[in-house]
């Protein structure tokens, strides 16, 4: 079977991956093929890595608890206190954020990254994967799409995460790496250029909803901004056999406390659409898809 697996960008959001990969395990459906962008392309690396999800929640904890992500120091983008002094603090720190970055390239250090990354993966290469992967990134000198499927994990994984701003763009022979999800948040066409030809989509974003009327101009730009992602995204789904969309919107980007919440999200997610899933998994369907072409 030539079935594989799309893993989207979303932040903390993508922990919901584990839980979709144990499920999907558990019950028999091995995807053949992986493909990730962003926090899809650590966790698909691992899981590619390994050949299993058993432990993948557990590495993950590991790396979250990791005194190299602390480092990073994401939990000041995020609070779920009601108290108004820290959210007047977190509303204080993104527009001193923001402000920053008219200064220096982002938030995360180089050097805290390059530990991340290389404590991840040493210095394994795309022949140590047990499952065939891949992951994107976009080069900001060219502005072309890069679809990783050799050399070092890490020289990959790297580019695929580094959320413009937040993580460090890397840069090799004179290209600037940012985050895949810029160009392409969803890998259907990367897993398809590594041999899958039926496609499950893991999709982390949600419709943008709004009540109040946006009163500055700053306002109506990002909420375009954030439609135009979001149809942007509609557009690439299509191309996908199937879309699993866990229920994962009212978690922020940056909680990565909450992944026990999100891992059951996404077992949840599959369980609710097994059925379908496992159809996408037969020999039948391959074949289905042969004739309707």
């Amino acid at each position: 079977m030539n079935f594989g697996i799309a893993l989207g960008g979303g932040g903390a959001k993508g922990l919901a991956h584990i839980g979709i990969l144990e499920t999907l395990e558990e019950n028999g459906i091995r995807p053949k093929f992986v493909a990730g962008t962003s926090i899809g392309s650590i966790i698909g690396a691992i899981y590619c890595l390994s050949g299993t999800a058993k432990g993948l929640k557990e590495k993950a904890k590991q790396m979250i608890e990791s005194d190299e992500f602390r480092h990073f120091q994401l939990d000041r983008f995020y609070t779920d206190d009601e108290n108004v002094f820290e959210r007047f603090k977190k509303e204080v720190f993104e527009k001193f954020f923001f402000g920053q970055l008219l200064f220096k390239k982002s938030h995360v250090k180089i050097e805290a990254a390059k530990k991340l990354f290389n404590g991840l993966f040493s210095k394994k290469t795309f022949y140590d994967f047990k499952i065939a992967f891949s992951c994107n990134a976009l080069d900001i000198q060219s502005g072309e799409e890069t679809v990783f499927t050799s050399g070092p994990i890490t020289e990959a994984v790297w580019p695929s995460c580094a959320i413009p701003g937040i993580l460090p763009p890397f840069v090799k022979d004179r290209k600037i790496f940012i985050d895949g999800g810029v160009v392409d948040n969803v890998p259907v066409e990367p897993v398809k250029k590594i041999g899958a030809k039926t496609v499950l989509a893991v999709y982390l974003g949600d419709r943008p909803k709004f009540t109040e009327e946006p009163d500055t101009g700053y306002k109506i730009t990002q909420r375009a901004l954030s439609f135009m992602r979001y149809h942007f995204d509609q557009r690439i789904l299509r191309l996908a056999d199937f879309v699993l969309s866990p229920e994962v919107a009212k978690f922020h980007w940056a909680d990565f406390s909450a992944l026990d919440a999100l891992v059951q999200k996404g077992r949840d997610a599959v369980i609710e659409n097994l059925s379908e899933i496992k159809k996408l998994a037969t020999f039948w369907h391959q074949c289905k898809k042969l004739l309707t072409r």
